[in-house]
């Protein structure tokens, strides 16, 4: 994808999180851009920026992987405070092309009472790559490269990590595996916090189960449709 193309996405990426109730006018998601160390990523929330749901492409704004901006123009939108979550994590992960950090409320619970993730439900268990929940252990924002360190090196080679009190960090190899996949997270930890309040022991999917369903299950292109749909 250009640079044109990977804006509307990150437009869309937001306007589904904003939609699902993943995210309000806080939270913001990245790109990398293709054969360079630039990242495109939402700005900070002010006067002209505001809901993640009315983001337009011209309101995004390009950094480097020291937090920043690309352009010169002192009136471009200045990008957020924990930029650092998503530089950090790119410079430590090569293979990861995107970064959707959400302040979802079920997996925020589930972290908050250091209970488990457990893939109980099929189609959300292989996109939230089985309930693997990396933890990062402060409620801190994280609004230096040595803050965003200590998370890239939390996350490791998980696709998700939750900032304790704080929210979920979701990461992939395109932005919208890594959005999906925060989604997934949030209805896995809505179904164990019903299975907790029941006080039942649930049946778990098996690794082998799992290995299985991921082969079975479709692909990303509808479900995106369905979503993107949703939230227009």
């Amino acid at each position: 994808m250009n640079e044109a193309d990977l804006r509307d996405l990150l437009v869309a990426a937001h306007r589904v999180l904003y939609h699902q109730g993943l995210v309000d006018y806080l939270g913001h998601a990245s790109v990398r851009l293709p054969g360079t160390d630039h990242v495109l990523i939402k700005p900070k929330h002010s006067p002209r920026v505001r809901g993640l749901g009315t983001l337009t492409p011209a309101d995004l704004v390009v950094i480097d992987l020291d937090g920043n901006p690309v352009d010169g123009d002192p009136d471009a939108p200045i990008p957020p405070a924990e930029r650092f979550i998503h530089t950090e994590i790119y410079r430590a992960r090569p293979d990861v092309s995107a970064v959707v950090h959400t302040h979802q409320p079920a997996v925020t619970l589930i972290g908050v009472m250091n209970a488990e993730l457990h893939p109980v439900l099929h189609v959300p268990s292989v996109l939230a790559d089985g309930g693997r929940l990396a933890m990062w252990p402060y409620p801190l924002l994280v609004t230096t490269p040595g803050l965003g360190r200590d998370v890239a090196s939390a996350l490791g080679d998980h696709r998700l990590c939750h900032l304790q009190g704080h929210g979920l960090v979701s990461v992939g190899g395109d932005l919208r595996t890594a959005t999906l996949a925060a989604l997934a997270a949030e209805q896995l930890a809505t179904a164990n916090l019903d299975i907790l309040r029941c006080g039942r022991a649930p049946r778990v999917i098996t690794s082998d189960e799992l290995a299985e369903l991921q082969g079975t299950v479709a692909g990303v292109d509808g479900r995106w449709a369905y979503y993107l749909e949703l939230a227009q």
